[in-house]
């Protein structure tokens, strides 16, 4: 394979003209991996995309997914983030940054988070050249549909409900296809990311559409348990159809769509609401299952969480912990919701009841499915797990005292000077995760459940931190739910 030298590029498509981004870094931005999911492909999987004659301009990124605008905009806004299109229906693009010169370079496929109603591949990871620089990795960021164009399971069609997670297939084809043309090794393909995209890793590691299209994971805030169940799927539907007005959802407007999905939840609320449903193609059950019965055999996975995962929601929707006692009387009944409420006061005497809740939030819905997929996993691959404790020193005042939180690890995955950015490099380069300040990191296994704890000082390594909390949920299974009541919706 002749090493990428030039800013033109020839792929399957078509010959595409990308940009310099920094000294021996180039990039090709807005790259189509399907055709627009508009008119008649509204509410269809990703098809092929069409080759064009010529030499595609690919220096502007293309436009996010549909998607409301930011909750609250400028809160940890980055001055250096790409300027982005309006938000559109036609948005299966894709971009790639390579360091100049390469070929057969390990691959990073950037999943981005967003709770599957916001963001774009973008999002913490700029034009990607962070990790094209430090590390000589080809790194791909992608869009996919988002809410209810992506997520909605719609009476009539085969397959919905997941659609957003069949676009990240098609990308993930595309870089099989075509990544060795910008220097990078279709052999050699890690998934990444955060939140919804960590959640997303998880589904692409029991998807059977998935299987062979990468060869690595790495998930910040994940979990294999966050896809609706054809009960759930069927509830969202009802509400959403009802305040559509109508069935026929392939004829209305994007804006009358994304008005719709506003009506059910907005900001916060909606962060859990939209999800992959189990749509028998993309996702044949719950990821957790199918990873524990070996879907993901041979990919090693590097798994994190942050500290105080949901403190971010407390801070960000006050109130919003007061809803634990219905969720987990819910899922266990008012015995088993006391039951897990003893056991957090016995483990963590020095919080108060709302700190308590808390803490139960962030183990409900980040740290003990981080844990149950590190669990799964570790029987058929190499696994290293993580835990980001803080202070937050990278963000402004006043949040650079906190102590970790959901999301705030990120910005330090793809920081150059970050001891974080360090050892995930080396994950995604191929081996073990490590840093010049880190001690020597394990992996792990059930039996011993050996941590990395990265902070603001270092790293250390413990064995089952917060054991005691994680033990309180041993033997109990409950469905992802969407936390907050919302109307209509069970």
């Amino acid at each position: 394979m002749t090493a990428v030298r030039g800013l033109v590029v020839e792929h399957a498509a078509g010959a595409l003209r990308g940009v310099e981004v920094d000294d021996g870094v180039l990039s090709w931005r807005g790259i189509p991996y399907a055709q627009p999911p508009v008119g008649e492909l509204r509410l269809r999987p990703p098809q092929p995309v069409a080759a064009w004659s010529g030499t595609r301009d690919a220096t502007r990124y293309g436009a996010p997914a549909v998607q409301p605008p930011p909750a609250r905009p400028g809160l940890f806004d980055d001055p250096g983030a790409p300027v982005l299109p309006p938000c559109s229906e036609d948005c299966l693009v894709l971009n790639v940054t390579a360091p100049a010169g390469g070929t057969r370079r390990p691959v990073v496929v950037w999943l981005h988070g967003g709770g599957y109603q916001v963001g774009s591949g973008t999002d913490l990871a700029g034009d990607g050249a962070s990790f094209a620089r430090s590390h000589g990795l080809v790194v791909v960021t992608l869009n996919y549909r988002l809410g209810a164009l992506g997520f909605l399971a719609v009476p009539g069609e085969h397959p919905t409900g997941a659609l957003g997670l069949h676009d990240q297939v098609a990308a993930l084809r595309w870089v099989r296809d075509n990544i060795a043309a910008f220097g990078g090794d279709p052999d050699r393909v890690a998934v990444v990311g955060l939140s919804a995209g960590a959640k997303s890793v998880a589904n692409l590691m029991g998807s059977p559409r998935a299987r062979g299209l990468f060869h690595r994971a790495a998930s910040a805030s994940g979990g294999a348990d966050h896809v609706a169940t054809p009960e759930q799927a069927a509830s969202v539907t009802r509400r959403f159809l009802r305040e559509l007005g109508t069935d026929r959802v392939r004829d209305v407007s994007a804006a009358d769509l994304l008005a719709a999905q506003t009506a059910l939840a907005t900001d916060l609320r909606g962060t859990w609401l939209w999800r992959p449903a189990i749509d028998g193609v993309v996702l044949t059950s719950r990821p957790l299952d199918a990873v524990i019965a070996g879907s993901a055999a041979g990919v090693p996975l590097l798994a994190q969480h942050c500290l105080d995962e949901c403190l971010a929601f407390a801070m960000g929707a006050p109130g919003v912990t007061k809803h634990a006692d219905t969720v987990l009387a819910g899922h266990f009944g008012p015995a088993g919701r006391d039951a897990l409420f003893a056991a957090y006061r016995r483990a963590r005497p020095d919080l108060d009841e709302t700190g308590l809740r808390v803490a139960v939030m962030t183990d409900n819905r980040y740290v003990v499915p981080t844990s149950r997929l590190a669990d799964a996993q570790s029987a058929h691959a190499p696994v290293w797990r993580s835990r980001f404790d803080g202070p937050l020193t990278h963000l402004p005042e006043p949040f650079d005292t906190l102590p970790a939180m959901h999301g705030t690890d990120g910005p330090l995955i793809w920081a150059e000077n970050s001891r974080m950015h360090q050892a995930w490099g080396a994950f995604l380069a191929g081996a073990a995760p490590t840093a010049d300040d880190l001690p020597d990191w394990p992996t792990y296994t059930p039996e011993r459940r050996t941590t990395m704890v990265i902070s603001s000082g270092g790293g250390h390594t413990a064995d089952d931190p917060q054991g005691a909390q994680r033990a309180a949920w041993d033997g109990l299974d409950w469905p992802s739910s969407t936390w907050w009541p919302l109307d209509g919706i069970s």
